[in-house]
């Protein structure tokens, strides 16, 4: 596992005598290269972005770790050679549209992440086609369940909820495709299993949009409570879209895929498992993990 260094390891504290941990920084190439070659990797699943949450603004740093970076472990993965590469897009790509959201249409990004993304789904594509690469790129959409920040949406809600807080939201008209962890997991799978040669770029969604006030009502279908969000009290991104939904019939015809989670079985499985876990939950994820002596520094942020 690639991490940026310091980072706060709390998701993979039970497993961390499991795996071998790196601080590396992806925009180093030489630090990356020097890496790749030792570890020889058959297998590379690239998930490292900046960019995506509130807080991330600096333009300079979502393009050094959105595309530089990517360029970097592409390039490095070339050079030993491996079975698989699967890069992390985004759904940010896409832009606004009035259309079910498909691997096929024009890319026209309305943020530098969604810019950076598409740059770089753009680049491991040329890969793929020119260099004749196992070169893919997934493109989640709105992916919610175990694990999540406390800050987003879902985990909002849910903690709240369990905690009688109130929510304080921002309209209940926003739209999202909202997919369960496991779901999301099942298309890097998917694509793992397959390898597909005709195809390279795949939405990771379920097909159906869900407004906010859809998630709150589903919520509160199965776990009744008092509580009603106070709406207007967050302040909404600049742009937000009407139609936000993947079309996964590629998925889904080269891959196999399908998603088992429909928003509702998908919030239970949440609650379930965000009530198991509230401990996480009670000071805003404060507690902090870091690597422990088995981990390799490499005198170098993430994937």
């Amino acid at each position: 596992v690639l991490v940026e260094k310091n980072t706060n390891l709390w998701r993979l504290g039970d497993i961390l005598d499991r795996v071998i941990v790196h601080d590396l920084d992806l925009t180093n190439f030489d630090g990356v290269t020097k890496l790749v070659d030792a570890l020889r990797p058959s297998v590379i699943l690239h998930l490292a972005s900046y960019g995506g949450m509130p807080d991330q603004l600096d333009q300079k740093t979502i393009y050094k770790v959105n595309l530089e970076a990517t360029i970097n472990l592409v390039n490095a993965c070339k050079g030993v050679g491996f079975d698989c590469f699967i890069n992390t897009g985004s759904s940010s790509e896409y832009g606004i549209k009035n259309e079910s959201l498909s691997e096929s249409l024009v890319l026209e990004p309305v943020s530098d992440y969604g810019v950076s993304k598409a740059a770089a789904t753009q680049f491991c594509l040329k890969e793929a086609l020119f260099n004749k690469l196992p070169i893919y790129t997934i493109r989640p959409f709105s992916v919610y369940g175990d694990y999540e920040m406390p800050t987003r949406l879902i985990p909002t809600v849910l903690v709240n909820t369990l905690q009688g807080k109130p929510l304080s939201l921002s309209s209940p008209h926003f739209v999202r495709d909202y997919i369960h962890i496991k779901d999301m997991v099942g298309v890097y799978l998917a694509v793992l299993a397959q390898k597909p040669r005709d195809a390279f770029v795949f939405n990771g969604g379920t097909g159906v949009q869900s407004s906010i006030q859809d998630v709150i009502t589903t919520v509160q279908s199965f776990w009744p409570s008092l509580i009603q969000p106070e709406w207007g009290q967050q302040v909404p991104r600049p742009w937000e879209p009407t139609m936000w939904r993947a079309d996964i019939s590629l998925a889904q015809k080269i891959l196999g895929w399908q998603p088992h989670y429909t928003l509702a079985t998908g919030l239970q499985a949440a609650m379930h498992w965000f009530n198991q876990h509230s401990s996480f939950y009670d000071q805003g994820v404060s507690r902090d993990i870091r690597p422990s002596t088995r981990s390799t520094t490499t005198n170098a942020s993430a994937s």
